[in-house]
């Protein structure tokens, strides 16, 4: 049977069987579409936007990047310099998450976690930024510049704004002088709540508006973190109660105030391009303009179920759920990203809501099961958030005829 005539068989499937080139034999690989015809004539018509008016970044960021950048040989493809700063940060969350499983290893005097270890997540979280700033400087270096590179950017930070809030949970641990676990999820949810914030502005604006703090919060971080190895967790910690204030009582300050001033600075700049008529086609109504914060809030309140109404497994077992809420969120800022990207609208309830919903009400009916059902939906989480980029990845190479890891050459 030929593929024209298997396709026929099934004109109305999102799922294609297709045939790829392998080592020199033919071989049949089930793959997924995601975006929808209108979306990937969007990708063909998108120009990026945005603005950038820290200080830092104009007079010390930047050009550092575009000195660093030439060290990059011209056929280096900047995606795989956006994925090698994505490989050090997933570097950092496997090394923590061996030496820090339950976040109870800096609650002690003496640490579990080898000084090493800091200083190596200090190393990884500072060129991952600076890999984060050169990509973009390398694509119009060479040329290749696409809306895929955008995507994949800002996709793979998605994913990074999870993993900072529970790296540094691992700085506080979990103790009387750190962050109580039942603090947590408002740290990780508000955290990444800045991230959220930008997109959806995105998505009513079409322009990025790069905050100032970014550049600073990841340079203090990266300093955070070499700090904690020179001194230890607990050292760090009692260096700032003696001289400054308590750590984690600065963060409980500073989380929260930063997400309020993106909020504020989000909704007065949707309201500037709504009133210049600048806001985008596709956002014009209320509902439409709002439309993308009922997955997002529906999203949080699910995943509050489980450590608020199961308290015990979650605090048995807190980095299950971080992964559940971290994949679950990058699932649904890629989605806004798109939706942004092409000027399509989304959807008012996100495939990634429907499992979640399903996972919590057995959760809710089955509590002696809540452990396992969080184990199994992260995990299902996960697997789909990479599926979903996988599949969206060569869906987008396909029609813009690209290569996602090569700049030298087509893809037909």
């Amino acid at each position: 049977m030929s593929k024209d005539d298997l396709e026929n068989l099934i004109p109305e499937s999102p799922v294609r069987v297709v045939e790829k080139e392998s080592i020199g034999s033919k071989v049949c690989t089930l793959k997924m579409l995601y975006l929808t015809p209108e979306q990937l004539a969007g990708f063909s018509k998108y120009k990026y936007a945005s603005i950038d008016t820290s200080p830092l970044s104009k007079y010390v960021m930047h050009p550092f990047w575009n000195w660093g950048v030439k060290f990059f040989p011209m056929w280096f493809p900047p995606n795989v310099m956006t994925f090698l700063g994505y490989a050090l940060l997933v570097v950092d969350y496997v090394l923590l998450a061996y030496y820090d499983w339950d976040f109870s290893a800096s609650s002690h005097r003496e640490s579990l976690i080898p000084r090493w270890v800091w200083f190596v997540i200090a190393f990884n979280h500072f060129w991952s930024h600076q890999l984060d700033g050169m990509d973009g400087k390398q694509a119009r270096r060479t040329g290749s510049g696409s809306p895929l590179g955008e995507l994949m950017d800002h996709g793979i930070d998605s994913n990074c704004m999870w993993m900072l809030p529970v790296t540094m949970m691992s700085v506080l641990g979990a103790g009387s002088d750190g962050i109580s676990l039942q603090q947590a999820p408002a740290m990780l949810i508000t955290m990444t709540f800045n991230f959220w914030i930008a997109h959806w502005e995105k998505y009513n604006t079409g322009v990025l508006y790069l905050p100032w703090f970014f550049d600073i919060a990841q340079l203090t971080v990266a300093l955070v973190f070499f700090l904690t190895g020179v001194y230890t967790p607990y050292g760090l910690k009692s260096l700032f109660a003696t001289h400054l204030a308590p750590l984690p009582s600065l963060l409980i300050v500073a989380i929260p105030g930063g997400a309020a001033v993106a909020l504020v600075l989000s909704c007065l700049n949707v309201r500037s391009a709504i009133k210049k008529g600048t806001s985008k086609e596709n956002t014009r109504s209320w509902g439409s303009m709002m439309k993308p914060w009922v997955s997002y809030l529906l999203m949080n309140i699910l995943l509050l179920v489980y450590p608020y109404y199961c308290q015990e497994e979650f605090i048995a077992d807190p980095r299950v759920w971080t992964l559940a809420y971290g994949f679950t969120f990058s699932s649904l800022v890629c989605r806004l990203m798109i939706n942004q990207m092409t000027s399509t609208e989304c959807a008012l309830i996100e495939q990634p809501i429907r499992l979640l919903f399903l996972a919590m009400i057995v959760t809710v009916l089955a509590k002696s099961l809540s452990g396992v059902v969080m184990q199994i939906y992260s995990v299902g989480a996960m697997m789909l958030f990479f599926h979903y980029a996988y599949n969206v990845i060569n869906e987008v190479c396909d029609h813009l005829n690209i290569c996602a890891f090569s700049i030298l050459r087509k893809r037909r």
